[in-house]
């Protein structure tokens, strides 16, 4: 038990670097804002109460809310910049909570297209919240910042998925899982304002930055931000893998019916594989040492594994290795999910958190809808669509083998990952 203690111990940030009042409303936070055990249960509320067709839920309505997110999660730069990240998260928790009250009260179709814009705004808004931490915590404490909420909000996760699963099982009915939803936002929302105001000292808030924001305009701030090759080449990995693990959720259930539409444990499953991610999370405090040492490295290995993961789930059509993959690959992500927002946090020189996130997260999803949208139009079987997620994987491997190599404009730089006798050496992460 000693040992257990130690190492949650090690685990939480240092006392003396984040209050320990702080680090509570964070946490509270970040637990009800994914405590919703209507998720799992949402489609079926809406065919058998609200009373849409299937085709209406999956071309009519969820749509709005995927497109929506897209182009809020580019919208979040500029509202944190004029806004603050503060603003923008106690926003967002109130979008969340306006949606499912809609969901609740409205009965048309129009109602229920506009509470999915307002879940985009919500969903986006999490990112705000995620790069928020960064100003919050010193750079030390980044990672076990950033793998504690991340732990957190799955583990959150789990527990509405594992709870709807049971209240399910005892014919519960589905209003009862919307009022636990709308309670856990609302102690959200509440939390929200909580949470301290933005740092005045930070140069995203300075009438300074503002000022060279209108005048230089918002090219040159990319430019400024994404300056740095192994910043660049981070963040392609990030967006890649964003855009490939998204697929491979999304589709997951899907695979699952058609490999044996008589399992039951679908729930389950999808419970397990954020646990596992939680655990991916909490490994990544432990193994960011190593990670920089190693550089860009881990992140080849970690899409060489998850092309070897989809392709067992496309080809091998046994629905417990299915599982079991699902699991796996969900660990994986999140383990270097964690990691490398971090390093990028790491490697930015101007501050400009929420710009990194927001950028990044939206090739991300543009990746993601232009990969489904070719999906959709060329009507592959399931199983040969996570064939075609294992070659995005295998393409992504290649390209992060390949870059390291690559000299920019002949010249060595002093982010580059060559030396001066064209040896290649790990990524080595710069810092503020």
């Amino acid at each position: 038990m000693e040992g257990v203690a130690s190492a949650i111990r090690s685990f939480l940030p240092d006392q003396s670097l984040i209050s320990r009042s702080l680090l509570m409303v964070i946490l509270v936070y970040s637990f009800f804002s994914h405590f919703l055990p209507i998720e799992p249960y949402l489609v079926p509320y809406l065919i058998s109460v609200k009373h849409f067709t299937n085709s209406q839920v999956t071309i009519d309505i969820f749509p709005y809310g995927v497109y929506a997110q897209l182009i809020f999660t580019l919208l979040m730069a500029p509202a944190c910049f004029y806004l603050s990240h503060k603003v923008v998260i106690v926003l967002g928790a109130f979008g969340m909570l306006f949606s499912y009250f809609i969901i609740w009260c409205g009965q048309s179709l129009l109602a229920v297209q506009i509470i999915q814009i307002t879940y985009g705004f919500g969903a986006a808004a999490r990112m705000a919240f995620s790069s928020y931490m960064f100003l919050l915590v010193p750079e030390e404490e980044y990672q076990r910042m950033t793998s504690l909420t991340t732990t957190t909000s799955l583990l959150s996760f789990v527990l509405a998925s594992e709870l709807s699963q049971l209240l399910a099982l005892v014919k519960f009915s589905y209003s009862i899982f919307l009022g636990l939803t709308l309670t856990s936002l609302g102690i959200c929302c509440v939390t929200a304002f909580l949470l301290p105001k933005d740092c005045p000292s930070s140069l995203i808030y300075s009438s300074v930055t503002a000022s060279r924001v209108q005048n230089e305009g918002w090219i040159r701030l990319l430019e400024e931000t994404w300056k740095g090759r192994n910043l660049q080449i981070l963040s392609l990995w990030w967006a890649l893998a964003y855009a490939g693990f998204s697929l491979v959720q999304i589709y997951g259930t899907n695979l699952f019916d058609a490999i044996d539409s008589q399992s039951k444990f679908n729930g389950h499953v999808l419970a397990a594989s954020q646990a596992a991610g939680s655990l991916g999370a909490i490994c990544a405090v432990y193994i960011e040492q190593y990670t920089i040492k190693s550089g860009v490295v881990i992140y080849v290995i970690g899409s060489a594994v998850m092309c070897i993961v989809c392709l067992g789930m496309g080809l091998l059509a046994k629905i417990w290795v299915a599982y079991l993959l699902y699991v796996v690959i969900s660990g994986i992500y999140q383990t270097l999910t964690c990691l490398v927002s971090v390093h990028c946090g790491r490697l930015l020189s101007n501050g400009k958190f929420i710009l990194l996130f927001s950028v990044n997260n939206f090739v991300g999803l543009l990746l993601e809808t232009l990969l489904q949208a070719a999906l959709e139009i060329s009507r592959l079987s399931i199983s040969t669509q996570y064939v075609c997620f294992a070659g995005f994987f295998l393409l992504a491997t290649v390209i992060f083998i390949v870059l390291p190599f690559a000299d920019d404009d002949g010249k060595s730089k002093n982010d580059s990952s060559l030396t001066s006798n064209d040896e290649p050496e790990p990524l080595i992460l710069e810092t503020r």
